[in-house]
């Protein structure tokens, strides 16, 4: 009989939270004090507080090193499924478990088509998004600025679930292990409101910043408590082996015979937690966890490429430690808890509190692991949540409602919708704790987190690497997609509809079914759009959009990650992690490979091969990317409302020193000078909106970073080098400048021009008379 003396938990629980609030101060200081560098030994911890307050509370200042950002990929990653989803998942379902391992290492092997570019656009731009990304990639050709305004709203819904998802498996999760830990004597709801108050705290106090560092802790603890896992239940329950010889028992046959089929058989070749079903969840974890908004995150507020390859590539091998822990605890409650403990929730709490039972120094281990657990579900809760009010801030807010929030204003406005955000989660978890007959099944709720984010990853992966894809068959993939995927997961076709599951009667997951049309669409449309005979209009820019123009920024060669050898061997791995190969033995008893299956052994065997292809590939084929710094996006103001002195608004607010040319052919152009006492700069009876240009002797300071200058001469297309620029933009953005002309690249020789509405963005047409 376990012991109930919770005097360990109740001691160590309150100095891990202490803790939290510590740090959150510390982080405070740092986003509102300049000061040095915090250094742990040879590690860098804390980087530097940048001038802008918006920046250093959400993007923890001038970026995350190396050591932080592994630690805070790991603890927010390893959620609150990971302790108790998975260890109830490996306890129901048997070794169909392992299917997270290979799902985790696939995905962050998946992250290699994405991140040199997207860390290099963030450290350019200051993108914090994915939906700041998708506006500006496809602002530029589009036939009309619906097309990119569009694509960012429907981006930010189809990001807007999984956060709710995570914070409802979080408190749920939580609450659950807690109570019975404690053994009823801390209430579910009790611990989920001394949680959501701690998270509260950290992040109105301290931001990314807080979140990050405390996830060093909590992933420090997170690591050593899964460790010690392993070696306790080896040491005290007998590990595995004591798994083997029962669940290959006549005694578990005859009380559980579905779990003895999943303990003992090669998987089914379809139907519920087979073959397919396990493949199906490795491709849709693999793509769709990418566009985690707390996930992509990481790869915009990394320091440097140095601190995102140590991140990504050690991120690899840590399923191997917290995620197999889990399962081994999943598995050893088969063997170790009687048949009313080992019930389908609460598995990791009814294990630890036998750890407890063993003695003083099994209650000192329990607490620990508990709070590790507390850990993993409270930094996952903590990431959501500034993702949420990150996402909320860049991609409505400011772009839609108030474009000159001041950074003071911006913090606020992120610090209101935490606290709404964390309303909502802490309502939907009281909601899920206080369900009939139990809690919110955690796989459930995992399920339908990936169903919307997947339908984002055509636009976002193939919009990196393919330049000529326009927005709208983006636009169109993703409203075909989203259509299959809800038309299949809210009809009979998903046999599990009931559970809160979406699923085919072949195992196949809607989701995945839905982002196969999704994905067609998108590249037939993409093709038949680039056809010249098609003649697509190119229609006004979209406000506040910064086209993207690939092959000018990161050069005309693909990434080093994209060569056929490497994509193949990645494709193989993961492949062979799923036991297709198996056919023959589908549905039949397996051998078995020490305290294992042999189907379990070779999955995993795989996912390490996997897992070291992946760490490799980022250490020695990683491409890095060095993108001029440019000015910030919106108009920017103090406190009071007063425009900054950027040096964008000095340029503005010098007309003695512009010239402007005026296009009055699409093969000439002469120098006019143009004044600013004439009401509109943009004269509606031409259509000829003005680019201004200093006019002092070259070389002109770089009006954009301040890091260089440009020469004066021809203005070359900035976007293809490959001609003067013309197109139709006609809007200006608030500092009097025509928004819609990206910075010109500092080597690239620019001038000033004239460009008509109606012209379409051609390349090779001739200017004369240039500033």
């Amino acid at each position: 009989m376990a012991s109930s003396d919770n005097t360990a938990i109740y001691t160590i629980l309150p100095i891990y939270l202490f803790l939290m609030v510590c740090i959150s101060g510390f982080s405070f200081i740092k986003n509102t004090v300049s000061g040095t560098i915090l250094k742990l030994g040879s590690f860098e911890v804390a980087g530097q507080k940048v001038e802008k307050e918006t920046q250093s509370f959400l993007g923890a200042g001038n970026g995350l090193s190396g050591f932080v950002l592994f630690f805070t990929m790991a603890a927010s990653l390893f959620s609150g499924y990971s302790i108790s989803g998975i260890a109830n998942e490996a306890n129901t379902f048997g070794f169909l478990a392992l299917r997270w391992i290979p799902a985790g290492v696939a995905l962050y092997g998946a992250f290699m088509f994405l991140a040199p570019r997207l860390h290099a656009l963030g450290k350019s731009r200051g993108y914090l998004t994915i939906g700041e990304f998708i506006f500006d990639r496809y602002a530029e050709p589009a036939s009309s600025p619906i097309i990119p305004h569009s694509l960012r709203i429907l981006t930010l819904f189809c990001q807007l679930l999984p956060v709710f998802t995570y914070l409802i498996s979080q408190f749920t999760a939580l609450g659950t292990e807690v109570e019975i830990y404690t053994k009823g004597e801390v209430s579910k709801l009790a611990a989920l409101l001394v949680a959501a108050a701690v998270l509260l705290f950290c992040s109105l106090l301290g931001g990314l910043r807080a979140v990050a560092y405390n996830d060093v802790l909590q992933g420090v603890l997170l690591l050593i408590g899964s460790i010690v896992f392993f070696i306790i239940q080896q040491t005290e329950f007998g590990g595995m082996g004591e798994v083997k010889d029962y669940v290959r028992s006549d005694d578990f046959l005859e009380a559980n015979p579905f779990g003895y089929g999943k303990f003992n058989n090669v998987p089914n070749r379809d139907k519920g937690w087979s073959t397919s079903s396990y493949a199906s969840f490795i491709l849709k974890v693999m793509l769709a966890a990418t566009m985690f908004p707390h996930l992509v995150m990481r790869l915009f507020i990394a320091q440097d490429s140095q601190a995102l390859k140590l991140g990504l590539g050690g991120m690899n091998f840590t399923f191997f430690i917290v995620q197999l822990s889990s399962m081994v605890t999943g598995w050893v409650a088969v063997a170790v808890l009687s048949a009313e403990d080992n019930a389908t929730f609460g598995t990791f709490g009814a294990v630890a509190n036998e750890v407890r039972s063993t003695g003083g120094g099994g209650q000192f281990a329990s607490a620990m692991l508990l709070t590790a657990a507390v850990c993993a579900m409270v930094s996952t809760a903590d990431s959501s949540l500034i993702a949420f009010s990150t996402m909320m801030l860049r991609d409505l807010y400011l772009p839609y409602f108030n474009p000159s929030a001041s950074q003071r204003t911006q913090v606020i406005f992120t610090r209101v919708l935490a606290i709404l955000g964390l309303a909502l989660g802490v309502f939907l978890g009281i909601m899920s704790i206080e369900a009939e007959p139990e809690p919110w099944n955690l796989s459930n709720l995992f399920s339908l987190q990936t169903v919307t984010p997947i339908h984002v990853v055509p636009g976002a992966w193939l919009g990196l690497h393919w330049k000529g894809l326009r927005g709208e068959p983006v636009l169109a993939g993703m409203l075909v997609g989203l259509g299959v995927t809800f038309g299949f997961t809210f009809s009979d076709l998903n046999v599990k509809l009931s559970l809160g599951l979406d699923e085919t009667k072949e195992g196949w997951s809607p989701a995945l079914i839905g982002f196969c049309f999704n994905l067609i669409v998108t590249v037939i449309g993409g093709i038949f759009c680039q056809s010249p005979s098609l003649g697509l209009p190119a229609g006004p820019l979209a406000q506040y959009a910064r086209p993207l123009d690939l092959e000018r920024l990161f050069g005309p060669t693909r990434d080093s990650f994209l060569h056929p050898a490497v994509v193949f061997i990645f494709a193989l791995l993961t492949a062979l992690t799923v036991p297709f190969y198996m056919a023959d033995e589908w549905g039949k008893p397996d051998e078995w490979v020490g305290n294992i299956t042999l189907w379990t052994f070779l999955s995993l065997l795989f996912s390490g091969l996997l897992a070291l292809f992946v760490a490799g590939a980022y250490y020695f084929l990683w491409t890095d990317y060095t993108l001029p710094k440019e000015p910030p996006l919106y108009p920017e103001a103090d406190s009071q409302g007063n425009a900054v002195d950027t040096p964008m608004t000095r340029m503005v607010a010098q007309p003695e020193h512009k010239e402007a040319v005026v296009m009055s052919s699409p093969r000439e152009a002469n120098v006019a000078p143009f004044s600013p006492d004439t009401g509109a700069p943009f004269s509606q009876e031409t259509g000829f909106a003005p680019v201004y240009l200093p006019t002092q002797a070259p070389p002109y300071p770089d009006p954009y970073s301040n890091q260089g200058a440009y020469a004066a001469g021809p203005a070359y297309d900035p976007y293809s080098s490959q001609g003067p620029y013309m197109s139709p933009r006609p809007v200006l953005d608030p500092y009097g400048m025509p928004q819609q002309l990206a910075p010109p690249h500092p080597t690239q020789s620019v001038g000033a021009l004239l460009v008509h509405p109606q012209a379409a963005p051609l390349a090779g047409y001739g200017l004369t008379g240039l500033a």
